[in-house]
C-alpha cells in the first residue's frame, strides 16, 4: 500500500508540474472609449440623473449601467472559465480487481485471491492540452472583443441619443419663438383692423397661423419626451430623471481626408476580432492535427497475492491503434474553417470600407449644406423676414408677403437644424467605424 500511495502522489505531482498557465486576454478599448475613460478619471462628472446633463454625464452613465454591456462582459468571464476549464490535466482512474475467489476446490472462499490496486492516467501527447487552452484563451479573447465592439455601439447610441434631445429642445425652442411671433403679429392684425387699415379677414388668417404654431409646439414637445427616454434607456431606466441636457452641436470647419478615416479603420474592434479568430481556426487545425496522434493510458498497481502472502508492483499501458480513424475529418474541416475565417475577415473589411466611403460621402454633403445655410441662405432669410415686417407696419407689404417671408425665415432655420442633427448622426456612424473621434483626425 506505501507503494501505491507514493505512486499516487508521483502522478499527481507530475500532473501539477505540468499544469499549463492561462494567458491573460490582450484586447485594447477602442481610443475613442480609452478617450472617454480618460475624460471621466480626470473631471467631476454626475454619479446621479439630475439637473442638466452633459454628454459626458450621459457617456459614464451609459458606460457603466447599459444592461447589455452586462451581458456582454459575463460572457467574456465565462470564456474565461471555460479556458480554465481547458487547461486541466482529465482525471486519473482508480481501479480495484478481485480474482480467484467464491471458485471450487482450493479457490473455494477468499484464501487464493488475488486483489490489484491500480491506477490509470491518460497521457495526452502531441500538445493537445496545450493547443486546446490555447484556443479557449483566443476564444476568450475573441468574446473580450465582441464586449470591446458593444462598448462602441452603445457609445454611438448615447451620442446619438444625446444629440437628438439636444436637437428636440432646440425645435421646441424654435417653435415657441414662432408661436409668440404669431401671437404678437396676431395682435399687429387686430390693431391695424381696429385703425381701418386693413380688412378684417386677415384676423381668420392670423389664428390660422398661431394654432398651426401651437400644433407644431405640442408636437415637438412630445417628440423630446420620447428622445429623453430614448436616452435615459442608455443606462437602463425607463424614465428620463434628467431636467435637460447642455451642449452644442459642435461642426468641423473642415473634414479630416478619407485616407485618415481609412487608416483608422484598424482601431474597429470587429477587425481585430477577426484577426483573433484567424488565429483561433490555426490552433482549431493544429489541434486536429495532433489528434492523429494516440494517447496512451498508464497503470500502475499494487497485487496482494493472498495465497502465498506476497505483494508484486503491477503496470500495462494502453494504447488506441490509429487504423481507422485518424482524425481526417476533423483536419480537413479545420482547414476549411481556417479558409473560410479568413474569406470572412476580407468580406467584413471590404463592407467596412464600403460604408465607410458611402457615411463620408453623406458627411459632405450635409457639411457643404450647413455652411451655405449658415453664411448665405440663413442671413438673406432674416434680412428679408426683418425688412418685410417693419414694411408691413409701416403699410408696405400686405399679410401674405410677410406670412411668405416669416415662414422662409423659419423654415430655413428647421432646416438647419435637421442639417445639424444629420451631420451628428453620420459623423457617430464614422465614429464607430473607426473607433477614433473625427475631431482627432482633423
Amino acid at each position: 500500500m506505501k507503494i501505491l500511495v507514493m505512486v499516487l502522489v508521483a502522478m499527481l505531482f507530475i500532473a501539477g508540474c505540468n499544469s499549463h498557465q492561462i494567458q491573460a486576454i490582450k484586447t485594447q478599448p477602442a481610443p475613442l472609449i480609452q478617450t472617454i475613460k480618460e475624460q471621466v478619471q480626470n473631471q467631476n462628472t454626475q454619479n446621479t440623473v439630475s439637473g442638466s446633463l452633459t454628454l459626458l454625464d450621459a457617456l459614464k452613465l451609459a458606460l457603466e449601467n447599459n444592461p447589455q454591456l452586462s451581458v456582454f462582459s459575463l460572457e467574456v468571464r465565462a470564456r474565461e472559465a471555460a479556458a480554465l476549464q481547458a487547461s486541466l490535466w482529465p482525471n486519473p482512474e482508480a481501479e480495484i480487481e478481485i480474482e480467484n475467489f467464491a471458485g471450487s476446490g482450493p479457490l473455494s472462499g477468499f484464501k487464493s485471491t488475488e486483489t490489484t490496486i491500480s491506477i490509470g492516467q491518460l497521457i495526452e501527447l502531441a500538445g493537445k492540452r496545450a493547443k486546446r487552452t490555447q484556443l479557449a484563451n483566443l476564444k476568450a479573447e475573441s468574446a473580450s472583443w465582441n464586449f470591446e465592439s458593444k462598448k462602441l455601439e452603445i457609445y454611438a447610441q448615447t451620442v446619438q441619443f444625446f444629440n437628438e434631445v439636444l436637437i428636440a429642445q432646440k425645435e421646441v425652442a424654435l417653435n415657441n419663438e414662432i408661436l409668440n411671433l404669431n401671437q404678437k403679429f396676431k395682435e399687429q392684425v387686430l390693431f391695424r383692423i381696429a385703425s381701418g387699415r386693413i380688412s378684417s379677414a386677415e384676423l381668420a388668417r392670423a389664428n390660422v397661423e398661431v394654432s398651426r404654431a401651437k400644433i407644431a409646439l405640442e408636437q415637438s414637445k412630445r417628440r423630446l419626451q420620447a428622445a429623453r427616454k430614448r436616452l435615459a434607456a442608455t443606462w437602463g431606466a425607463t424614465e428620463a430623471s434628467f431636467d435637460s441636457v447642455s451642449g452644442s452641436l459642435f461642426i468641423l470647419d473642415s473634414l479630416p481626408s478619407f485616407s485618415q478615416l481609412y487608416k483608422a479603420l484598424k482601431n474597429n474592434p470587429q477587425l481585430n476580432r477577426w484577426d483573433t479568430e484567424i488565429k483561433s481556426k490555426e490552433v482549431a487545425l493544429k489541434l486536429a492535427s495532433a489528434g492523429r496522434i494516440p494517447d496512451p493510458v498508464i497503470r500502475l498497481g499494487y497485487r496482494r497475492l493472498s495465497e502465498i502472502d506476497q505483494q508484486a508492483i503491477v503496470a500495462g499501458i494502453a494504447l488506441p491503434l490509429p487504423i481507422f480513424n485518424r482524425n481526417q475529418g476533423a483536419i480537413e474541416g479545420a482547414r476549411a474553417r481556417l479558409k473560410q475565417t479568413a474569406l470572412q475577415k476580407e468580406a467584413v473589411y471590404l463592407q467596412l470600407q464600403t460604408e465607410l466611403n458611402s457615411l463620408y460621402q453623406e458627411l459632405n454633403a450635409v457639411h457643404q449644406a450647413i455652411q451655405s445655410l449658415k453664411k448665405e441662405i440663413l442671413p438673406q432669410a432674416q434680412e428679408a423676414f426683418q425688412t418685410i415686417s417693419q414694411g408691413y407696419k409701416m403699410g408696405k407689404f400686405n399679410f401674405l408677403e410677410v406670412l411668405d417671408a416669416r415662414r422662409s425665415f423659419f423654415s430655413a432655420r428647421a432646416t438647419y437644424l435637421q442639417q445639424l442633427a444629420e451631420f451628428q448622426r453620420l459623423r457617430t456612424e464614422i465614429e464607430l467605424l473607426t473607433g477614433k473621434s473625427m475631431t482627432e483626425l482633423n
